[in-house]
């Protein structure tokens, strides 16, 4: 199974570094260069893992995460926050959003493997969560022939 990886920044530097560290995997990567533009991803795309950048124009990182909270798959997706905002205010406050996890850009050679270890998580995170829901859903409906 390929998981699909929504990557959302506006920097084509950083998506270009981004694609790059993903390219030996086997990764589907779309991208959005704003969180509004990634809302309309994730209502026509089958996504697994969210890229976040929290500075971007037109709907910024905290607002993608208080629109994408209201959303039916809020709790199914995974977000990891890429941000050069380091400071402890900042982290606190995305983390409030109940995102996966947190990298501090830049993402240098050395960051690459935390990065990737990250989001190898976050996927079977994702596809455990998704396994979960399935055998939830299937004794549901044993339970609901039983009764």
């Amino acid at each position: 199974m390929i998981n699909t990886i929504l990557v959302i920044d506006d920097n084509v530097f950083d998506n270009a570094i981004i694609k790059n560290y993903l390219s030996g995997e086997r990764y589907s990567i779309i991208s959005a260069v704003n969180g509004r533009e990634a809302l309309e991803l994730i209502e026509s795309r089958n996504i697994d893992l969210i890229l976040l950048d929290i500075v971007m124009p037109i709907m910024d990182g905290y607002d993608f995460l208080k629109e994408f909270s209201k959303t039916p798959y809020y709790k199914e997706i995974p977000v990891i926050v890429a941000s050069n905002l380091d400071n402890a205010e900042n982290i606190e406050k995305i983390f409030e959003f109940e995102i996966f996890d947190y990298i501090i850009k830049p993402l240098d050679q050395i960051n690459k493997l935390i990065f990737l270890n990250k989001i190898k998580s976050a996927l079977k995170y994702r596809n455990a969560l998704s396994e979960l829901n399935k055998a939830t859903r299937l004794i549901n409906q044993l339970s609901a022939k039983e009764a």
